[in-house]
């Protein structure tokens, strides 16, 4: 008598549900859903959902590996719409070795943003000196937030606003969103529709919050720059009939080369006996300073105050240096 006997190892992976439904959310925002998928089998199920199939609106992670016998996974099913759309689907499925394919629908609304509910930052400053404020997020919800910020400018305001791409907000907390303002030019003023009164032209930019909870914050950015502060006082004391160079830092805040005129103008009456020269046109690559000389003379003693600017042809924009000099008797015989 011969008696056979064996075992029969089955894999059985399912998902807890087979739709998510994500409702409305905000354009260039997301928000996640925990899906579980569970194996009832004796073995360990492997699995792979078909990513070609996720399109640009939709993601699911882990997208492959494996799940334990007798044991649980929750994947992260995220709603990322890029496009304003009343309605937005995905059907993808999930190949099980050794099994049967899973599907999961996934469905939801895209909005645009409320632009009612826009906020304002404004910043104020000398041109090119930074200047930050910071945005405080709140987070209701029992998990930590990652979001990433995105800042854009028009055109004609460059790049003068900037802010980390990655930003974290405590479960049941809040945190501080640094922005910066660092104008490389002043504003200008222009005229008031329908009147002769001058306004600030501002610099303009927004930064964008996409909430995990499929919400989205808008800020709108506005700086003023105004005229630079000096770059410095230069305080020096020479001989009378014995000439002085000094060699003075130009700053660059463009990375082409650019044209400046160099002009200085003393304080009071203008004496005969007094000699300043140096180039009045030169051209600064934009790589680090331009080291600039200026050749003094003065033939009288006397304290000697004068202005040094350096402006750009183009654009007007400039920067200028306080000289305060004193001419004593020359030692010499």
């Amino acid at each position: 008598m011969c008696t056979v006997s064996g075992v029969a190892h089955g894999i059985e992976l399912r998902l807890m549900d087979e739709v998510a439904a994500f409702g409305s959310v905000v354009v260039d925002s997301r928000l996640t859903k925990l899906i579980q998928m569970s194996n009832f089998g004796d073995v360990k199920a492997n699995f792979a959902w078909d990513k070609s199939a996720f399109g640009k609106h939709f993601t699911i992670s882990p997208d492959h590996g494996y799940v334990n016998p007798n044991a649980n996974l929750d994947l992260e099913v995220t709603f990322h719409p890029r496009q304003v759309d009343n309605d937005l689907r995905c059907k993808v499925s999930c190949q099980v070795q050794g099994g049967e394919a899973l599907t999961l629908n996934m469905m939801g609304k895209s909005i645009p943003q409320d632009t009612s509910e826009t906020k304002e930052l404004m910043f104020s400053t000398i041109v090119r000196k930074d200047k930050s404020e910071v945005i405080k997020i709140d987070n209701p919800e029992d998990r930590e937030w990652a979001i990433n910020p995105s800042i854009s400018t028009s055109s004609e305001t460059g790049d003068y606003f900037k802010g980390a791409t990655t930003f974290v907000v405590p479960a049941k907390g809040s945190a501080n969103y640094e922005v910066t303002y660092c104008p490389k030019a002043m504003t200008q003023k222009v005229k008031k529709a329908d009147s002769e009164d001058m306004e600030d032209k501002y610099h303009q930019g927004n930064v964008f919050f996409p909430l995990p909870n499929g919400t989205a914050l808008l800020y709108t950015l506005k700086g003023i720059a105004t005229a630079p502060q000096s770059e410095g006082t230069i305080t020096e004391t020479v001989e009378a009939k014995k000439p002085k160079n000094f060699i003075v830092k130009v700053p660059s805040w463009s990375n082409k080369t650019q044209a400046f005129n160099a002009n200085w103008e003393i304080e009071g009456e203008l004496d005969p006996a007094l000699f300043i020269r140096g180039a009045k046109t030169f051209y600064h690559s934009g790589v680090n300073e331009y080291e600039y000389k200026l050749n003094f003379l003065a033939l009288h003693t006397g304290s000697y105050k004068f202005v040094l600017t350096f402006k750009e042809k183009e654009t007007g924009e400039y920067c200028f240096y306080n000289f305060t000099v004193t001419v004593e008797e020359s030692k010499e015989v």
